[in-house]
């Protein structure tokens, strides 16, 4: 009997969970519009809310990564690492480009991908 009930349990902890997983309440990417106006879109933004980032300038070896500028579109702001991690949000993919070499200078494109986490 006992071991029927924490089967029973578990296959409901299984189901919960599964439901809870799904992307399904994902919310689509924020958009900073005139009827949001007075809010800030790094801090306001809801949970969940995924954008994609690209750096203002190319990365070269020796720069802090926390200090680096990335450019939201989506948010209609620039903002360094640091901002959007005290922000509440949190790097999900980060893409490295090839590195390019304009006028003895090297530097490679960095593109992240962030969501919301509060």
């Amino acid at each position: 009997m006992a071991k029927n009930f924490l089967l029973a349990a578990a296959a409901l902890s299984c189901i919960f969970l599964t439901a809870c997983s799904g992307t399904s309440g994902y919310r689509q990417a924020f958009i900073a519009h005139a009827d949001r106006s007075g809010l800030d879109p790094l801090l306001d933004a809801p949970v969940r809310t995924q954008t994609a980032c690209k750096g203002v300038e190319l990365f070269s070896a020796g720069e802090k990564l926390g200090g680096f500028v990335f450019e939201c579109p989506d948010l209609d702001v620039e903002a360094t690492l640091n901002e959007l991690r005290d922000a509440g949000w949190r790097i999900e993919k980060m893409s490295i480009g090839k590195q390019i070499v304009e006028s003895n200078e090297s530097g490679t494109p960095l593109n992240i991908t962030i969501r919301k986490v509060y």
